[in-house]
């Protein structure tokens, strides 16, 4: 005898799976200012939230440099929504039509460091100083900080920039390739203790602006409707455990025209990424 109740079961499993495989994911790209793993472990309660929210599969995505990230974001065909360094968010607004729409109380800070702390003092004759990535918040914000100190590219400093985590950075540096290396204040302070004891740091910047939540409307998804999404996210369980995981403090929306005071280093961005 046949036993239909488990054959309903059975049938409307498959069909959930099939109606599943047709929904198109979501994908959310995020500045590759870490490794892959932690970029992950960081945004896991985002991607959760937001597949529960709009009921339908979410994906996290990155890219090897800033560089390639802010091509694709330019590209404006990838990614629904974006978390990108405020330059870059400038440039995804006006070349590819995202509309800012919220972001963290905490600014970004960046972090130069040496492994004396005398380096500057001493007045060398040229500075080496690595870098993540020349469109790196982060490393233009240090850069600009050395030239109001008598630095000038290509005379007195000489610029190298890796595509490497931030303890791989460190270790240049006691390796003496390097004299200097920026990183931002989140990734100094995921270093372990015993590699921030041996290290200095030269300059602490006052906090600018945070990382940027960006979206555009689409796959049926308006912006309004993910501004109303990234605002539940930000009252949530969810939202609460990753800002512990970032140590960003807490959530701040944003008006449409919040980037503006952004152009010069966006400018100075978009130039290098020209080259």
């Amino acid at each position: 005898m046949f036993n239909f109740k488990f054959i309903s079961i059975v049938f409307f499993s498959i069909a959930s799976a099939l109606f599943a495989q047709d929904i198109e994911s979501l994908k959310i790209g995020i500045a590759p200012h870490s490794s892959a793993r932690i970029i992950y472990d960081a945004h896991r309660d985002l991607k959760t939230f937001l597949e529960h929210y709009f009921n339908r599969p979410v994906q996290i995505l990155s890219a090897k440099t800033f560089s390639d990230f802010a091509d694709t974001c330019d590209q404006g065909n990838t990614y629904d929504l974006i978390i990108t360094s405020p330059n870059l968010a400038y440039l995804a607004q006006h070349q590819a039509h995202y509309v800012p729409l919220m972001t963290y109380t905490k600014g970004l800070e960046t972090i130069i460091l040496s492994k004396t702390s005398s380096l500057l003092k001493d007045h060398p004759k040229t500075v080496k100083i690595a870098g993540q990535d020349p469109v790196s918040y982060a490393t233009l914000c240090g850069e600009e900080w050395l030239e109001q100190q008598g630095y000038v590219p290509g005379k007195n400093l000489i610029y190298s920039y890796y595509i490497s985590a931030s303890d791989s950075l460190a270790t240049l540096l006691l390796k003496n390739q390097v004299d200097l290396i920026i990183i931002s204040l989140p990734n100094y302070l995921r270093l372990d203790q015993e590699l921030q004891n041996q290290l200095f740091v030269v300059y602490h910047s006052s906090p600018k602006p945070g990382r940027i939540f960006l979206a555009k409307a689409s796959k049926g998804i308006t912006i309004e409707e993910w501004r109303n999404a990234l605002v539940a996210f930000s009252q949530s369980q969810e939202g609460a455990r990753h800002l512990t995981a970032t140590k960003l403090e807490g959530f701040e929306m944003l008006e449409p025209h919040a980037l503006d005071t952004l152009r010069a280093i966006a400018q100075k961005t978009s130039s290098r990424l020209a080259h």
